[in-house]
């Protein structure tokens, strides 16, 4: 079972030496197994949109994969894995090295069923946008609400038990 890495700091309006280091600490112990960057999962940058129609989410996926990409929704949950692949140079040594060949997953609640026949996923330069149209029964509907004549609009008389007024 993989962890979905949250970050909870959008901004780096406040980004300190110190927070570097715990996210980097916080990201060695959970996304990587041994060390091993290959071995955990890397979650991608999202932005969800919701309409009355459907779900627009837009993912940073660059050097991602093609191939690798997967898009799967079940009911109300969309899921994305893909894969980063990095291939070094014949006869080259790394003399920096910041990233390496690494998977991704993320999934995400929408809360709201969704269209599994119409969901569409399009990856354009690095950039993966899924539409994902609601279910017919989970969009909201306006219910009319009819007005009766006079009959209809008096208050309805109490229970009689017998007794005289």
């Amino acid at each position: 079972m993989a962890i979905d890495l949250w970050r909870t700091r959008p901004y780096t309006a406040y980004n300190t030496p110190l927070r570097q280091w715990v996210d980097r600490v916080f990201d060695d112990a959970f996304a990587r197994e041994g060390g091993n960057a290959a071995a955990g999962f890397q979650t991608l940058p999202v932005n969800v949109w919701e309409t009355p129609e459907g779900y627009q989410a837009a993912l940073l996926a660059p050097g991602l994969d093609e191939q690798s990409i997967s898009v799967t929704v079940h009911e109300d949950t969309l899921a994305i894995e893909g894969e980063l692949k990095v291939s070094v140079p014949e006869n080259a040594k790394a003399v920096w090295q910041e990233f390496g060949p690494t998977k991704f997953r993320r999934s995400l609640r929408l809360g709201s069923a969704v269209d599994p026949a119409r969901v569409e996923a399009m990856f354009r330069n690095g950039l993966l946008l899924v539409t994902m149209p609601k279910a017919e029964h989970a969009k909201p509907r306006q219910i009319q609400v009819n007005v009766g004549g006079t009959q209809a609009a008096a208050a309805p008389e109490p229970a009689s038990n017998g007794a005289a007024h």
